[in-house]
């Protein structure tokens, strides 16, 4: 088994979204390594229908859930239920944390 990437080394673009993905096509898993900048957000919303765990690498911030707000900072890891309310605010600086979750079927067009 190859190393995949290292957290340690966090490049420096994009500066707000998916800094890292998984990329091998044969896989059960997705994980995406994902930057949001300093005092930015994404709003609370509904979760996909995976369960996701978040292990946060570097930063702090917060995180939104049905109970309310939780403080994150480097190495927290946080398990989000399938299908519940998720949102994050970065802190005074960037907020990086790593996804993991069983991968999703990608859509398809055509005919049932």
């Amino acid at each position: 088994m190859s190393i995949l990437t290292s957290t340690a080394d966090l490049p420096d673009e994009p500066r707000r979204g998916a800094l890292w993905s998984i990329a091998e096509p044969e896989r059960e898993l997705d994980s995406n390594l994902i930057r949001l900048p300093a005092r930015e957000e994404i709003p609370p919303h509904l979760g996909a229908e995976v369960d996701t765990l978040v292990h946060v690498v570097a930063g702090s911030g917060t995180l939104t859930t049905e109970d309310g707000e939780e403080p994150l900072r480097t190495g927290d890891l946080a398990l989000l239920p399938r299908r519940t309310l998720r949102g994050f605010r970065a802190g005074e600086e960037d907020l990086v944390y790593l996804t993991v979750h069983r991968r999703r079927e990608a859509l398809r067009i055509g005919r049932r």
